[in-house]
């Protein structure tokens, strides 16, 4: 089991944001409210993906070379695939254009900044003035953002410290999410980076003198592990409930609180979902919530016990009408089986002509914070003020 530190860099925007949280899950878990952290299979995926990148950058070695290794991490199994060989060359081939000599999986000291804890910084070196580190995220589920992250400035910290505090003038910070979002990047100045190293002081100490608040939000509460708990979080329950209340108000939201409750919008619906299993696990233990009962769901889709008995059956009373019309593989499984790379030929001609091809719709608008990178859209009407 990996070493966890209590104040870790992957839980920086929780325990930095609602620090209350931290002496609640010792207590939650020291009381076995709240189980030992178990590995999922995602986790395990990704553990995998860290050990291939880890050998590749510390020997040389490219991710295809790995391509059929069984590998096991936290009690799952995996065989690397050209698929995860492909995700992975981007960002060690992005390392290895700036150094031949990453430090590769180390350990971390914030013991200047935060007492006896520490990090596991997947990359970094030095590059003239700049300090560069890179963090792997090999999960598809939720894109992470480089600009303003935490766990990142932790790291950066650790590194420069690690490295003999060297006098670079910034930090280069980069996510390699190769499956949501690709590369993403954020350079900062040291400066920069160690006030922030100064605001973590101050957030260590109101933890440790008890100076401590609740504060509930999307990233605080993303992984807490006190929505495990029985009940959940009262905190969490309460800041959720009171935006559910705002919708009654019959004067109607102001824009501020509007947005507000719209930017937590995900939040809401995850909570809801988690109302629900608690609801349907106490019908189902005997003690339904008053007005409810569980009843057995409609029957799933219908499917043949013995797929290749169904199939011999099908062929001989219906022929080739036994079968759908042909239809093309996607462009994702197309890239994987004609795009040339370093250790497979495809098929490079083709690959060149397809990409004249291959065209992406108009994404639709969306929502995002004022700050985000990306220029605001003009309204409809003042589009044809050029004209």
């Amino acid at each position: 089991m990996t070493a966890h530190a209590r104040l870790s860099p992957s839980g920086a925007d929780r325990w930095s944001t609602c620090t209350a949280s931290v002496a609640l899950l010792d207590r939650l878990r020291g009381n076995g409210t709240i189980p030992e952290r178990d590995s999922s299979e995602w986790a395990s995926e990704g553990t995998v993906a860290h050990e291939v990148r880890e050998i590749c950058l510390d020997f040389g070695l490219d991710p295809h070379h790995f391509v059929g290794a069984v590998i096991s991490a936290d009690g799952f199994t995996y065989t690397v695939d050209e698929s995860m060989a492909d995700h992975l060359q981007t960002g060690i081939d992005w390392v290895r254009e700036h150094t031949g000599t990453p430090h590769v999986e180390i350990r971390v000291d914030l013991s200047p900044w935060l007492p006896g804890q520490f990090g596991t910084c997947d990359t970094g070196w030095i590059e003239g003035d700049v300090l560069p580190i890179s963090d792997l995220k090999y999960g598809a589920g939720e894109q992470v953002d480089a600009i303003g992250n935490k766990q990142l400035r932790l790291y950066a910290l650790g590194y420069w410290h690690y490295a003999g505090r060297p006098a670079v003038k910034s930090v280069l910070m980069n996510i390699d999410q190769p499956r949501a979002g690709g590369m993403k990047y954020w350079e900062i100045t040291l400066e920069d980076l160690l006030a922030f190293g100064e605001e973590m002081k101050l957030v260590y100490a109101k933890i440790m003198s008890g100076d401590v608040e609740f504060k509930p939000s999307t990233k605080a509460c993303r992984w807490c592990e006190v929505r495990k708990a029985p009940g959940g979080c009262a905190a969490r329950n309460q800041w959720l409930d009171q935006m559910a209340e705002d919708r009654k108000n019959p004067v109607g939201l102001s824009p501020e609180r509007r947005w507000y409750i719209v930017q937590h919008a995900s939040e809401i619906r995850a909570w809801l979902a988690e109302l629900h299993e608690e609801s349907l696990r106490a019908a189902l233990d005997g003690n339904p919530d008053p007005g409810s009962k569980a009843v057995a769901g409609d029957l799933g889709d219908r499917y043949f016990t013995d797929a290749k008995k169904a199939e011999a059956l099908l062929t001989a009373a219906l022929g080739v009408d036994a079968y759908k019309p042909r239809q093309l593989i996607g462009i994702t499984e197309i890239e994987k089986q004609v795009k040339p790379g370093k250790r497979k030929q495809g098929h490079p001609e083709t690959w060149a002509e397809l990409l004249t091809l291959v065209d992406r719709a108009e994404g639709k608008p969306k929502l995002v914070p004022a700050d985000h990178l990306k220029p605001a859209l003009k309204p409809f009407a003042d589009q044809f003020d050029d004209l």
